[in-house]
């Protein structure tokens, strides 16, 4: 049975090689013949359509890994920032199959930023 230890630069190994692995998949994508193929133009274009959840999402996990408030300032627990997070992100995916409208790269940033916002203080790692 794995150590705390050993779990951690287990999953630790595993980021990293995925990390490397898409640093390789945009290298290539850059390279090759095809014209906006790299994932940046890939999830502007969902995000534009009708996944416009992408930079909220994206924006908490930023927030979440990379940030992080130590105090908690709203104590939901472990599990509930996850939960609302799906939630949140369900009822954009709802709105965005449902609802036409234009999302700018100002609309864009402002949900990338409401997710960090949401990831810094309300779905920390370093809560203690």
């Amino acid at each position: 049975m794995e150590t705390m230890g050993e779990a951690y630069h287990t999953v630790t190994n595993i980021m990293a090689v995925f990390a490397a692995l898409y640093v390789l998949l945009e290298i290539v994508l850059n390279l090759n013949e095809i014209e906006d193929d790299t994932s940046n133009i890939i999830l502007l274009e969902a995000s534009q359509g009708k996944l416009f959840f992408i930079p909220f999402a994206l924006g908490a996990i930023m927030g979440h890994l990379f940030l992080g408030a130590e105090t908690a300032i709203f104590n939901f627990g472990d599990s509930a920032p996850v939960i609302i997070l799906f939630v949140l992100s369900a009822i954009m995916v709802v709105i965005g199959f449902t609802v036409a409208f234009k999302k700018s790269k100002a609309f864009l940033s402002v949900l990338l930023v409401l997710g960090l916002l949401y990831g810094h203080f309300l779905w920390s790692m370093n809560f203690s």
